[in-house]
């Protein structure tokens, strides 16, 4: 009797959608709100979640969306990823013109089908299926209808109508539904009201429906969607996950379970390597220089390779393996590193990461199995705690760079999962320190010598550039300087070992034609290497200002010019004070020197939307100032 109710409710719920969808999707329907500003229109989405059992999830998905231009097409391009764990049941779909006609079908056959990670994966089960149909005239509406089953329940999909920008949504409903008895945890953001909840013979239905969402235009600095965009997450208490069963109701569970099911398993080393890992550590004297020397073993023995294998690409591979093989994946290096340092009595936690350039926090309030792309190590030494990235061959030992510095993780233990804080980096300590001597020619030539010290993030993001190869490395610095004509000779590096870790890169450049001669003037933008872009300027601003994270520039320029040189533009000095950072940047000639120094501090943070007005004229006026031209008579 509760199947058949259950039938009968995704029956209702999709055939209330059916009839929408056998309109004809005359573009003169939609409401002339959701054509302002859109690329594309939702014009109906229906998605239905059944929980039949934990190894029996149907994900029922029927939807239609109105492209008006190219620019639409992102989101009228179906991509259904699948593995061992999902099982795609059916996909089909229609595609209709502007008034409203039919014009075209397809089906599963019709389906580009490669592997989800092939351009970088050693090994992998994940697998997509995508298409976008060939239609070269807008608008057009394409309507796609598929099925899939999973065989777990660990990771349920996530609602999210409004998730892209510019693109708004006439109708979007999403229902999840299971037994009355089965205990799940629901975490809605920005969504208005409750959502609705009926019974039907015993199991429980639970529907959140939004209906003419504008389209948002897509904002600079901008603040992470999930604090914006309307989101539904369902994570029920008990689950089976590739044959494991677990239970968590908060992150203490999860972390406990990750640590017995993926992690307590995997962490025995062969005894030739115990006994030289030993005989590593013999003479050092504390738990530190211990772990310094085991990460520089890592470093030497080891590479990354993804490896998307093993539980849904989230058990790691066995320590011995990694040993043997001498790569492993970031969950694969982490966990030998792991076992590396429980020879020698080393405690240290296996910690999950939102990793990227953004700043991504695991949601304190809601465990989620989904959240997390990458692992890091922690070593909770006293008063010390260390953090290594074991995937790179070239990071320093305690640095966590711009990838998954300042943000909570998961730290996973055999006591249960803790949220913890990797370390952030001052504003200051994001340093780029440059000092040049450069030469003008009576060509207009500039030659000369450039040496830079970067810091911290900023250590962080000019590393691959030193590690590369030649020809590389010659690449690399053209598309950094991204100056016209430039030419770089004796290139060298040199790195710091200190707490914060330093890179200072030193060269020999040239740049041929940078400020010729115009009727005995000479035209010389002095800032040579570090302008700002500008940002747009908006009315209207929606959002709150995001600055991702400050740091601090300070360029020394010193231009040694031709005899008889004088700056009859005069020596000029420009600071700007703003709650955004602070700017001062002077130009003066003594002799036949000219000197120009420039300190550029941006803050991080938050700030209200009615302020990006401000911001934006304190960005664009930077932009102004580091164009500004040395007008020099010859």
């Amino acid at each position: 009797m509760r199947i058949i109710g259950c039938i009968v409710m995704m029956a209702t719920v999709i055939a209330t959608y059916g009839n929408q969808a056998q309109s004809d999707y005359a573009i003169a329907d939609i409401p002339t709100a959701l054509k302002a500003r859109a690329d594309a229109v939702v014009r109906h989405e229906t998605i239905v979640v059944d929980m039949q059992a934990p190894t029996k999830v149907n994900y029922h998905v029927k939807q239609a969306i109105t492209v008006f231009n190219k620019g639409g097409e992102g989101k009228a391009r179906l991509v259904i990823h699948y593995d061992k764990s999902t099982v795609i049941k059916r996909i089909a779909g229609r595609v209709f013109d502007a008034n409203g006609f039919q014009t075209g079908k397809f089906t599963h056959r019709d389906f580009m089908d490669e592997s989800a990670v092939s351009s970088f994966s050693l090994y992998e089960d994940s697998r997509m299926k995508h298409f976008l149909p060939a239609v070269t005239h807008y608008p057009y509406t394409v309507e796609y209808e598929y099925e899939l089953e999973l065989k777990q329940n660990l990771i349920i999909p996530i609602w999210r109508p409004d998730a892209y920008p510019d693109v708004s949504v006439e109708h979007s409903r999403y229902t999840f539904l299971c037994e009355a008895a089965d205990k799940v945890r629901i975490k809605a953001m920005n969504y208005g009201g409750e959502p609705i909840s009926e019974d039907l013979d015993g199991r429980k239905a639970l529907t959140w429906e939004v209906s003419n969402l504008v389209a948002r235009r897509q904002e600079p600095y901008s603040p992470n969607p999930d604090t914006y965009c309307i989101w539904v997450r369902v994570a029920p208490v008990d689950f089976v996950y590739y044959k494991h069963r677990g239970q968590y109701a908060d992150w203490s569970e999860l972390g406990r379970w990750v640590h017995k099911a993926l992690l307590a398993d995997g962490l025995t080393l062969p005894e030739s390597t115990i006994q030289e890992v030993r005989q590593l550590v013999a003479d050092k004297a504390s738990d530190k220089e211990k772990a310094r020397t085991l990460y520089a073993y890592l470093q030497r023995k080891t590479r990354y390779v993804s490896v998307q294998i093993g539980i849904g690409g989230f058990k790691p591979t066995a320590a011995s393996e990694v040993d043997r093989l001498g790569y492993g994946d970031c969950k694969g290096l982490v966990n030998y590193m792991q076992a590396l340092l429980n020879v020698v009595g080393i405690s240290s936690y296996y910690c999950v990461v939102e990793a990227g350039s953004a700043k991504r926090d695991m949601q304190p309030d809601f465990a989620g199995m989904e959240q997390g792309n990458h692992v890091i190590l922690c070593l909770p030494f006293e008063n010390d705690t260390t953090w290594l990235e074991c995937t790179s061959q070239r990071t320093p030992f305690g640095f966590l760079g711009s990838f998954t510095d300042d943000r909570t993780v998961l730290a996973c233990t055999q006591q249960g999962g803790k949220l913890l804080r990797t370390p952030r980096y001052a504003e200051e300590a994001n340093l780029q320190r440059r000092q040049a001597t450069l030469t003008l020619k009576d060509d207009g030539m500039l030659i000369g010598t450039v040496t830079t010290e970067f810091a911290a993030a900023q250590y962080d993001n000019h590393l691959e550039i030193a590690e590369s190869s030649n020809i590389e490395q010659m690449n690399l610095l053209k598309d950094t300087y991204d100056i016209d004509h430039i030419g770089f000779h004796n290139i060298a590096y040199r790195k710091g070992e200190l707490d914060i870790p330093t890179l200072t890169e030193t060269f020999d450049v040239t740049l041929a034609g940078y400020a010729p001669a115009n009727n005995e003037q000479v035209f010389l933008i002095a800032n040579v290497f570090n302008r700002r872009n500008t940002i747009p300027v908006l009315k209207n601003r929606m959002l709150p200002v995001y600055i991702n994270r400050g740091y601090l520039d300070e360029d020394h320029i010193v231009f040694t010019l031709p005899g008889g040189c004088t700056l009859v533009s005069g020596s000029w000095e420009e600071t700007i004070d703003s709650p955004f950072g602070q700017y001062h940047a002077t130009v003066e000639q003594t002799g036949n020197q000219l000197t120009y120094h420039r300190k550029f501090l941006l803050h991080e943070g938050t700030f209200p939307a009615d302020q990006y007005a401000e911001f934006s004229t304190f960005i664009n006026r930077v932009y102004t100032l580091d164009n500004r031209k040395a007008v020099l008579s010859r």
